[in-house]
């Protein structure tokens, strides 16, 4: 009994903080990659054969597939359409990962900006004359936006 207890307690602190991290961004974003891998193959067997049918009567379509009409001109249509998505699943998780990683530095320069235009705003305004007292700078040659 004490053993099992041992167990069970020592089971208890190595589970609870490791269920309490956070999982990162990429892995919530691969998570999402075989439902949306999926529904990219549900969307492929979509019959377009009537829709293109009732736009050129003329002409008989049948029963044709997105997925018939990719793989018309690109036989391992589905292998590259399936690397792509976890592809750039893999890609876009990289990325939120970064995003992730940079957010504190990101909200501490946010919020110095706030606080900066805060000080600007509050500021009282310049002497009247302060800015047109100065000397415009020189034109030089292309600067000009109007051609003159």
């Amino acid at each position: 009994m004490r053993r099992m207890l041992i167990a069970f307690a020592a089971t208890t602190f190595i589970a609870v903080p490791a269920a309490a991290q956070q999982p990162r961004p990429s892995e919530k974003i691969q998570d999402y990659a075989p439902a949306i891998d999926r529904a990219a193959d549900a969307m492929l067997n979509l019959d377009v054969g009537p829709i293109l049918d009732a736009a050129d009567p003329y002409r008989r379509h049948h029963r044709r597939t997105l997925r018939d009409m990719a793989r018309r001109d690109d036989p391992d249509f589905d292998r590259r359409m399936h690397a792509t998505i976890y592809g750039t699943a893999a890609t876009m998780g990289r990325a939120a990962d970064a995003f992730a990683a940079a957010e504190p530095a990101l909200r501490r320069a946010l919020t110095q900006f706030e606080r900066d235009m805060a000080a600007a705003m509050a500021a009282p305004p310049p002497p009247r004359g302060h800015y047109e007292d100065r000397p415009a700078p020189p034109a030089e040659d292309g600067d000009d936006p109007w051609g003159d």
